[in-house]
């Protein structure tokens, strides 16, 4: 494995590192809600978000390098952050699909700005079906904010 990454490996490392955070964030946090059917719809946000991981790990390996591994660290920090802003927040709802919506927007830049849809079709495609359902995501997200 070079010691150097192309822009495209890098792309699709940091992506795929993107989606699975942010499945975890959605997870966690439906998990702390007291709000039974706001959970369940984080939950599912979660579920779709989740079956990207696979491609996205065929798309690393294909430009020759191995999937990274999110920060377990950085996951337990999420899920304390969802807790504390619940705790503390007077509309802990709305303060915590925004938390929702600021983690997808790491993920949303990722897949903007990167060239990897160049390389191939396949590879475009798969950035479209992404930057969709982040898109879905965030109307979900606001519709349930109300």
């Amino acid at each position: 494995m070079p010691i150097l990454r192309t822009d495209d490996q890098a792309d699709s490392i940091e992506i795929l590192k993107l989606i699975v955070e942010t499945r975890d964030y959605y997870r966690e946090i439906s998990s702390v809600l007291e709000d039974g059917e706001l959970a369940n719809k984080l939950e599912t946000i979660a579920d779709k978000r989740a079956s990207f991981i696979k491609p996205f790990e065929n798309v690393v390996k294909d430009l020759g390098e191995l999937p990274a591994k999110p920060d377990p660290d950085k996951t337990l920090m999420q899920v304390i952050e969802g807790e504390l802003t619940k705790l503390f927040s007077v509309d802990a709802k709305n303060a915590i699909l925004d938390k929702c919506l600021q983690e997808d927007e790491a993920l949303e830049t990722a897949v903007k700005n990167t060239k990897l849809g160049q390389k191939s079709a396949e590879y475009q495609k798969l950035l479209d079906e992404l930057n969709e359902n982040i898109n879905n995501t965030k109307k979900t997200v606001h519709a349930l904010k109300g």
